[in-house]
């Protein structure tokens, strides 16, 4: 059999997103590198990973599904095995990914990695909560800021950091804004309560049009420590990759902070 474990590795990222065009945007690959990638997996193992049956838009067989599932399952327990053999070295670098309303409190989480934990690189980017989850359980991102817990797993690294509250401004029943997640979300008559939709993945650009233009829209507020019932928690979570001395520094730093 051939040697395959990067194909396998795209199509664990790929089967995140709906069908093979959306999966190549995010994968960093053009739809026909993907396409070859998937049959050559396909032509390997001789089963079925896309259903072309659909005139527009192929989607995933289940056997993709499961075929994903074992290889991020054996991945990461390579990785945790080999973790085990370097547990006394220091990480270096780590990738957190977080929504645009937590950045601050990502920030300072940054600060606290480099000067407690003694991690010397930290890449941090903002993403909208569906490509924040799926960039995560791709296993693209080491730790995520976050208000919604990604699937339906339990994670061995979560820490609840703290809270927000989703405030409703409302002064000019023209427009709906929207991020993207929560534009997925919405039912048709809600949207057809305005004349105009306006649709933004940046926090910053909803937040200057409902100051400048009016609209109707939530924006979440700064993140506070402690929690009460009507604020919703905001969570730290960890890959299962992540050095278990590396988080257990963390929360400790956190715990002092």
């Amino acid at each position: 059999m051939q040697q395959l474990y990067y194909e396998l590795s795209v199509l664990a990222k790929a089967i995140h997103f709906k069908n093979l065009s959306a999966a190549a945007i995010h994968v960093g690959l053009s739809q026909p590198q993907l396409s070859r990638i998937i049959a050559r997996i396909e032509d390997e193992f001789k089963v079925i990973l896309l259903d072309r049956s659909a005139k527009r838009k192929s989607s995933w067989t289940p056997i993709a599904f499961e075929m994903a599932e074992i290889f991020d399952r054996t991945s990461r327990r390579l990785g945790t095995e080999l973790q085990g053999l370097s547990q006394n070295n220091a990480v270096a670098e780590i990738h957190i990914g977080t929504l645009e309303g937590m950045a601050d409190f990502a920030i300072k989480t940054s600060k606290i990695c480099f000067e407690q934990v003694g991690i010397k690189k930290i890449s941090l980017d903002i993403y909208d909560l569906n490509e924040l989850d799926s960039n995560f359980l791709a296993g693209n991102l080491d730790m995520i800021f976050t208000s919604k817990i990604p699937g339906r797993q339990k994670f061995r690294y979560l820490h609840e950091i703290g809270s927000q509250v989703l405030e409703r401004v409302s002064n000019n029943k023209k427009f709906g804004v929207y991020s993207t997640f929560e534009f997925g979300r919405s039912q048709k008559k809600e949207l057809e309560n305005y004349e105009y939709l306006f649709v933004s993945n940046s926090l910053a650009v909803r937040k200057a049009w409902l100051d400048n233009v009016g609209g109707v829209g939530y924006v979440p507020s700064e993140t506070r420590k402690g929690r009460n019932k009507e604020n919703e928690p905001v969570f730290l979570i960890g890959s299962e990759l992540l050095s278990p001395i590396l988080w257990e520094k963390l929360e400790g730093a956190l715990a002092k902070d």
